[in-house]
């Protein structure tokens, strides 16, 4: 894996962009797939080769890419657009209303966009915005059964969250994270790429990339194993240095960022950890072996 540029803040998602432009093709004559129990909306788009099996539902104003499948009693509600390759398992249910007591049912919004190749599996929600932009999914994620995205989201590309793990609204995820059974994350949050939450754990706070948390609301250590399965090993020297300064030298985090810049900038992988760090607004993650946690 060739790893992005760190710099650019928009590559620490890797989001798709918010069209799909696939390559044009002459009119063709095959139709999707629907089974006779599928009801789907007339203003529903549907590439040709789709299927759209037993009871599932489709409503309102849905985009569906070539080789998306929906296996069964899945549910869609637009505003919503799917990428290429996409499997939607029983009982998923996206783009439907958000949990928000000030959302009207009635207003439109920006509704969802999913990007390509991602596998939601058994029980699956994932909301629709209340805000300007819509919840986003990147490309090649896997959501095991019963995850949740809430409304505002935004989530990176080749994300795992296992099940039953949980995002509240307005959060951004990037990508290559893991959010393992039961992981759950505040609303308003930050989890940086290639980080890791392990099971049953939760977190209130910015989680920087690298880094895994194995204690409740607290960070334990570099997520090693992730950066080895990613092609960082040359990066984690550093990255241990850029840590042991955030987490062990009793400064501020401002005063931390400022020390990773001008020691560690050299590495691009430093270089996003200290950026993230500058622009955290809601505070990092404790660190396992502290009692207190210097963000001032």
């Amino acid at each position: 894996m060739t790893p992005n540029n760190p710099n650019d803040p928009a590559n620490t998602l890797n989001t798709p962009p918010q069209t799909l432009n696939h390559d044009p093709k002459p009119p063709s004559t095959t139709l999707p797939t629907i089974h006779p129990t599928a009801i789907v909306d007339p203003k529903a788009t549907l590439a040709d080769d789709v299927v759209v099996g037993p009871y599932c539902i489709i409503e309102g104003d849905v985009t569906l890419g070539p080789g998306c499948k929906l296996v069964a009693h899945a549910c869609l509600k637009g505003p919503l657009t799917m990428g290429k390759d996409n499997t939607v398992y029983p009982f998923a249910c996206i783009g439907y209303d958000p949990q928000d007591r000030k959302f009207g049912p009635d207003f439109q919004g920006a509704g969802t966009l999913i990007g390509d190749r991602n596998v939601l599996r058994e029980s699956v929600t994932i909301h629709r915005a209340t805000a300007a932009n819509p919840t986003t999914l990147g490309n090649d994620n896997y959501l095991m059964a019963n995850a949740h995205i809430a409304h505002d989201c935004t989530i990176g590309n080749d994300c795992m969250f296992a099940n039953s793990a949980v995002i509240a609204g307005h959060v951004t995820v990037g990508s290559n994270v893991i959010l393992a059974g039961g992981a759950g994350v505040q609303q308003f949050c930050r989890v940086g790429r290639l980080s890791m939450l392990s099971g049953n754990e939760g977190i209130t706070k910015d989680l920087p990339p690298f880094c895994i948390v194995h204690h409740t609301k607290r960070v334990g250590s570099l997520n090693v194993i992730g950066l080895r399965r990613n092609g960082y090993r040359d990066n984690i020297k550093p990255l241990q240095q850029a840590f042991d300064l955030l987490y062990k030298s009793g400064l501020t985090t401002p005063k931390a960022a400022e020390q990773i810049e001008q020691h560690l900038s050299d590495d691009p992988l430093c270089a996003e950890l200290a950026h993230f760090l500058r622009t955290a607004s809601r505070g990092i993650t404790q660190y396992a072996g502290s009692d207190t946690m210097y963000s001032a």
